[in-house]
């Protein structure tokens, strides 16, 4: 929609004619970031001079102090902010523009970014800040968050695709603090055809939990006249950003499944049959059955491991076998019988996937102490271990989970009743001992491809390149196996996933992500390869979605002799 006809529909809703420069007539995205303030974990960069007086909720200011935590203050102050958006202090501190205030950490990866404008024509003078790539506190995926501030007042906050908050409690909005009152809203309702409208209260917000729906909006607040604000979004404003999926081969021999809260756990009565691929990994698919005739049962206190259990045969796996186990109370076992970490009290991907090998029923924090037994028994063949009506810490509900190890190289997970109401249960394999991980798998939608082990091909975009219409947007291949001699690039308009399994080609644990209506060859240049192409800089292309994978021609690598990397979805834009 056109500026001057947003402006015009806002005014026949609200009233209230809206000016059509600001926040309403600049970029979506402004790409010149300025300067890297070299923010590190909880810091602020002090005495920003925007270059224009901007009138603020509590008054006009000059400059700015920016925390690397998702905030800039409208005023002087060296807090940070650390580590949670917490209301109270919202309302009672210092003014403040909040576009994710929870705990960023531009240490870990990213920056944060500062630059001013001139006024120049219509266009009032400007201000931006960018958190570029930065992480969650405890987590390495980055994301991108912009503020954009402007003379008239106005100011707009932008949220990449990739936001998102898997730890903390984020608050997002404006206040003039200082006794404050309360104007909590739902951002993610808020469109041109239905904007919010503060009244004469400034302070406008919203506070999520270990959630974030925000991903891919502009949202923009502009001054009602009466003290408040109006805010919409711009519904033009489609970001150029490129999503991948999947994972490439050789495929990790670990794959998970991590219910984090709010999630709950959807596997009761069902079980997850591991059968040996014949390739050195497995395939996981969702079946039923559970072994009943458990009746050696074992004392566990609270977070305990006992063992050896020794098995009655070796159980191999990729990377190892063992002929004896140890087992957790907390709902995993340790394939071998030098490890003794109980891992309480809440799982996380990356500790399951560096510690050793393990296979994880229901790892969260149990409490054998509180009720239920923990037993394991052996049949010819099998050995089962069963977690029975143990209940969650501290005082949640019982949860009975079973691993079956079989003298074939086979398992199974199975459940009868599990749920979660104060931890984020783990379930899976992993051979253990690596740093790939291949994200969160959905046993119940079956099948997941488990590989033998090795550094699967990695495809992103090269740092900094978007697909944006009018510029030469570039990927990169990475983890480029040795003895690879060409790169191949596959550009579909269908997106796969799950992916084709395409072992009866030659190819066993490589899938293909996306439809095969191009196909282009690239040399290996690097690691990273690059492969660049250009977007004609029209609008009739904003939003258009296009998938990409690459491969590479490695002899050896499998009968066929090529690798494949995850899936790269392509949205072009602004």
């Amino acid at each position: 929609m056109h500026t001057s006809l947003l402006s015009a529909a806002i005014a026949a809703i609200t009233g209230t004619l809206l000016p059509a420069q600001g926040a309403l007539g600049s970029p979506c995205f402004q790409s010149q970031l300025g300067t890297n303030l070299n923010l590190g974990d909880d810091q602020v960069a002090q005495n920003n001079a925007l270059g224009f007086t901007f009138p603020g909720p509590a008054g006009p200011v000059a400059s700015i102090d920016i925390s690397s935590n998702g905030f800039v203050w409208l005023a002087s102050s060296t807090d940070s902010g650390c580590c949670t958006g917490y209301l109270p202090t919202f309302l009672t501190g210092l003014p403040r523009i909040a576009l994710m205030w929870g705990d960023l950490d531009p240490s870990t990866a990213g920056a944060v970014w500062f630059n001013t404008f001139p006024a120049s024509g219509s266009q009032p003078a400007s201000a931006v800040v960018t958190w570029d790539g930065v992480p969650e506190y405890g987590s390495s995926t980055p994301m991108t968050m912009q503020l954009q501030m402007f003379a008239d007042g106005s100011f707009s906050m932008l949220f990449d695709s990739s936001v998102y908050n898997q730890n903390h409690d984020v608050l997002t909005g404006v206040t003039q603090g200082v006794s404050a009152t309360a104007n909590p809203v739902d951002f993610s309702t808020i469109s041109a055809s239905t904007p919010y409208l503060s009244g004469t209260n400034p302070t406008i917000h919203e506070v999520q939990s270990n959630t974030m729906d925000l991903q891919g909006k502009v949202l923009v607040f502009v001054q009602n006249g009466s003290g408040g604000y109006i805010v919409l979004d711009r519904p033009t404003c489609i970001l150029a950003h490129a999503t991948p999926y999947g994972v490439g081969c050789p495929k990790p021999a670990t794959a998970y499944e991590w219910f984090q809260l709010p999630a709950v756990i959807d596997l009761s009565n069902t079980a997850i049959e591991f059968t040996p691929s014949g390739a050195g990994g497995y395939v996981a698919f969702p079946t039923t059955g559970f072994f009943t005739g458990y009746t050696n049962s074992f004392a566990f206190l609270d977070d305990q491991v006992l063992g050896p259990f020794n098995l009655g045969f070796p159980f191999s796996f990729p990377g190892g076998s063992t002929g004896a186990i140890n087992i957790s109370s907390n709902g995993f076992i340790w394939l071998g019988t030098s490890n003794f970490d109980s891992r309480c009290c809440d799982p996380d991907p990356t500790w399951f996937i560096t510690d050793p090998a393990s296979i994880a029923a229901v790892w969260m924090d149990l409490y054998p102490p509180g009720g239920g037994n923990i037993y394991f028994d052996t049949t010819p063949g099998e050995a089962h271990i069963t977690w029975l009506s143990v209940p969650e810490y501290y005082q949640g509900g019982p949860q009975t989970a079973q691993i079956t190890l079989r003298a074939n190289g086979s398992f199974r997970i199975a459940y009868q009743t599990v749920n979660n109401t104060m931890h984020s249960p783990l379930v899976g394999f992993t051979a253990g001992n690596s740093t790939v991980d291949p994200g969160s798998a959905d046993f119940s939608a079956g099948p997941v491809i488990i590989g033998s082990g090795g550094t699967p091909l990695l495809l992103r975009s090269q740092t900094g390149s978007r697909p944006v219409i009018g510029t030469t947007y570039t990927m990169e291949a990475d983890q480029i196996a040795p003895g690879s001699v060409l790169g191949l690039m596959v550009l579909g308009l269908t997106h796969l996933q799950p992916g084709i399994d395409l072992g009866f080609i030659g190819m066993p644990g490589c899938e293909l992500f996306a439809t095969v209506d191009a196909l282009l060859t690239f040399p290996l240049l690097g690691p990273p390869a690059p492969f660049a192409f250009p977007i004609a800089n029209s609008t009739s292309l904003v939003g258009f979605v296009l998938n990409a994978q690459a491969g590479t021609l490695t002899p050896g690598a499998n009968p066929l002799g090529i690798n494949l990397s995850n899936g790269l979805m392509l949205t072009v834009g602004l």
